[in-house]
């Protein structure tokens, strides 16, 4: 049997390798071997450890980039805890249920808050464009092939043929979707574009934020030619009533602009959303994208006045905890500054956006694997990625990133259409 040293040494290469292009999910699946042979939840649990820690050690330094030099400290607890509570499940994971069960359970809320790296994106890689039934034709895999290596196959001959064929037909599966995967690429709808731009963040500054502002909207208009759809990154704006007016005012005729903005939802509160802005105000919320929202709950005021907030049409998920998502700390105002929340949807529907059902993916949304599960079970045309990259200037975070979306883009099989902001 491998050292528990080996293998150790293993599972953090294949940690690291989330951040090469598409090796982590083409090759994480190896680290179920590598824990299973281990003989004491100990050893089970350490190499799982060096999985994660290795994985994820870029995290204190995207938060000394996006909170500042004087927060490493809580970068790194984050990244020890994270990585000690994600390799819990896996000590206990020496029969091939158990195996099942520590990826789903990494997968699904509480730990799925900040579960990177899973094993499950494989499920793309093996069956793309199989939806929810190649998930579960991955954890079928995953459950026999434990089942031979700790068991060997069932003595009764019914049921050794009953392993071997199932096995060999989910090969075949993979092979036969690969190949017309392969030869049928998903197509992004005609006149879709995603609009890269480098403007780093809102600063807090009027004077400098309303020139960003116009910054980017002439990047827009110049770069968005015939499209009919154009998707812009992440929490480009804040969506105050003037500059809701100043984009709606800026879409030529017969285009959409779907705009990330940080959202006024609530009292202290934003969301991470997407808002569907025309020229004709005809988007979501039926005013430029600034649908009213009454007084009480879910409404809010300032005081001497009453301002209309917004109705996305895509809110994130599960915004970045600790720095966005921190419902357990008072907040006001609403820029970073002031500690503002933002709020989590839980449930990412499906939209139509010119006659096609789209699906968005939010920046932290996209190495969460509970949030493409809500992806897979609803089948959209298309998938939406937006991000923000300035934060994590210098660390391997949007290559992780990138990475666990090719992979569940893939086991959906819809076109993506991406918009970046560095």
């Amino acid at each position: 049997m491998t050292s528990v040293a080996t293998r150790s040494v293993l599972a953090a290469l294949l940690g690291l390798s989330w951040q090469y292009e598409h090796w982590g999910p083409i090759i994480s699946l190896i680290l179920i071997p590598l824990v299973v042979m281990g003989g004491t939840r100990r050893d089970r649990y350490g190499v799982a450890l060096a999985y994660y820690l290795a994985g994820s050690y870029v995290l204190p330094g995207g938060a000394s980039v996006f909170f500042g030099p004087g927060h490493v400290l809580e970068g790194i607890f984050l990244w020890l805890a994270s990585s000690a509570l994600l390799a819990a499940g896996w000590a206990f994971a020496d029969r091939p249920w158990k195996v099942v069960a520590a990826l789903m359970v990494d997968a699904l809320p509480p730990l799925g808050l900040f579960d990177w790296l899973s094993p499950l994106a494989s499920a793309g890689v093996l069956f793309p464009g199989a939806s929810w039934v190649g998930l579960l034709m991955l954890l079928t895999g995953v459950y026999l092939s434990v089942r031979w290596m700790t068991q060997g196959l069932p003595i009764d001959l019914k049921w050794r043929h009953v392993c071997t064929d199932t096995l060999g037909f989910l090969a075949g599966m993979a092979l036969m979707l690969n190949v017309f995967t392969a030869v049928n690429p998903a197509v992004v709808p005609k006149g879709w574009t995603g609009m890269n731009l480098h403007l780093g963040p809102i600063t807090g500054n009027i004077m400098a934020d309303m020139n960003r502002n116009q910054e980017w909207i002439r990047q827009t208009q110049a770069k968005a030619g015939s499209a009919k759809v154009v998707l812009l990154p992440e929490t480009l704006t804040t969506w105050w009533a003037g500059n809701a007016a100043e984009v709606r005012q800026a879409v030529p005729n017969g285009q959409t602009w779907l705009v990330g903005a940080s959202v006024p939802v609530g009292s202290d509160l934003l969301a991470d959303g997407i808002e569907a802005v025309t020229s004709s105000a005809h988007e979501s919320g039926g005013n430029g994208g600034l649908g009213e929202r009454g007084k009480g709950k879910g409404g809010w005021a300032l005081p001497g006045a009453t301002l209309p907030s917004a109705t996305p049409l895509f809110i994130s998920a599960f915004p970045m905890p600790v720095s966005m998502w921190h419902p357990w700390s008072q907040s006001h105002g609403y820029v970073r500054a002031d500690g503002v929340d933002y709020e989590a949807s839980w449930w990412e529907p499906v939209r139509k956006v010119d006659g096609v059902r789209a699906w968005a993916s939010i920046c932290y949304d996209q190495i969460l694997p509970w949030v493409w599960m809500e992806g897979v079970v609803q089948d959209p045309q298309v998938v939406l990625l937006t991000n923000n990259e300035w934060w994590a200037r210098g660390t391997g975070i949007p290559e992780i990133q990138r990475a666990t979306a090719w992979a569940w883009a893939r086991l959906i099989g819809a076109p993506v259409v991406e918009a970046e902001n560095s």
